[in-house]
């Protein structure tokens, strides 16, 4: 028989009490009060927009639930606004950063390098393709949903007469995050509330929630798992070119020439809204609205809008819009119509309004009324 000493016994009884230590440490942590952060509503609203010099990597998670319908000719877009996003990203300036997606067939890479443009790297493929030309508009893509880039298209969005108060702080990957609420004054807007949280000093957003109007929870969350305000190495965010890579080039369509003249100029206020500054050299592409009450309307190529209308035909609501009819397909934040009348090009008007808003825009078409 083995007779253990009252010593031993101890000793045993410390490393056990310090493994449960261990093990309980992390809820410990999240657990530990957070401070409240001494800035006012505005003066963090201002950082974070000013945010954009500030350095950082982390890993990042966004999950949106929109329950948008697979749409032609619009990329990833309906997978990215529709479940999980994973990436790791590095970031030293607004021209020079990385961001890795992560899926369960490899990861696709993009680089923005001051020099040279945009590359993406495939990790299937081993395919590096540098991105040739400008982007007046583009489709979105996973980096738009790293917190410090979400925060700050949406605050620039904000406008003046969208309130703003503090929410209380809290941790997220470490940080001691200061709260911001943002309500949009607008009772047109899909969008209830948007809460962002941010590192207090540097005004770098970490956690971005947004509301749908008739949900209580959000229906956009993209916050950091980890994250650290070390600036990456300019290496890290350079795109290998060596000899074990394929290496191609493409070029970006000419938008101009692809979205211009398939319908008259558009008018400067549809349905009692006013149009926005757009996108310089393309007048046939408009958006109207303030705050988080805006929509976008785009005359569509034939080809491209007979297929788009054909595909929300079958997810969205018809419905009668003079001598012609329209598709309309709504999701707690964003709300799509499709609209057609006999001898007009098919228009696509979409944005974060109710789709009453959009039907009457819709009526006020060149050629519809």
């Amino acid at each position: 028989m083995r007779v253990v000493s009252r010593q031993a016994r101890r000793r045993w009884g410390i490393v056990a009490a310090g493994t449960a230590l261990l093990c309980g440490l992390p809820a410990l942590i999240a657990a530990w009060p957070v401070p409240a952060a001494a800035v006012s509503a505005a003066g963090l609203k201002d950082r974070i927009l000013s945010s954009s010099g500030v350095p950082y990597q982390g890993y990042a998670e966004s999950n949106v639930d929109l329950g948008l319908p697979s749409l032609p000719d619009v990329g990833n877009v309906t997978s990215l606004l529709d479940g999980t996003t994973d990436q790791y990203a590095w970031y030293r300036s607004p021209d020079e950063w990385r961001a890795d997606v992560l899926t369960d067939a490899g990861e696709t890479d993009t680089y923005q390098t001051g020099a040279y443009g945009t590359f993406q790297w495939n990790y299937t493929s081993n395919l590096l393709t540098q991105i040739i030309g400008t982007e007046p508009v583009r489709l979105p893509r996973a980096a738009d949903l790293l917190p410090p880039a979400l925060a700050e298209r949406l605050l620039s969005y904000a406008g003046s007469a969208t309130a703003v108060r503090r929410l209380p702080s809290q941790r997220v990957a470490g940080v001691d995050a200061a709260g911001l609420r943002l309500t949009p004054a607008s009772s047109t807007s899909t969008i209830s509330a948007v809460d962002v949280w941010a590192d207090p000093r540097t005004g770098l957003a970490v956690q971005v929630e947004i509301f749908g109007r008739y949900s209580t929870a959000p229906v956009l969350v993209s916050r950091f798992l980890s994250v650290s305000f070390a600036a990456p190495a300019l290496a890290t965010v350079t795109p290998n070119l060596s000899a074990g890579v394929d290496f191609a080039s493409s070029e970006l369509p000419d938008v101009t020439r692809i979205v211009n003249g398939y319908g008259p100029q558009l008018p400067t206020s549809l349905g009692g809204v006013a149009e926005v500054a757009g996108v310089p050299g393309l007048p046939d592409l408009a958006a109207y609205g303030s705050g988080f009450a805006r929509f976008a309307v785009v005359p569509l190529p034939a080809s491209t809008g007979q297929s788009l209308l054909q595909a929300a035909s079958s997810a969205g609501i018809t419905v009668q819009l003079g001598s012609g009819t329209a598709v309309v397909i709504q999701t707690p934040l964003l709300t799509v119509l499709l609209s057609q009348q006999p001898g007009s090009p098919i228009y696509l008007l979409t944005g974060t309004v109710t789709a009453s808003v959009l039907e009457r825009a819709a009526e006020q078409l060149p050629g519809y009324s």
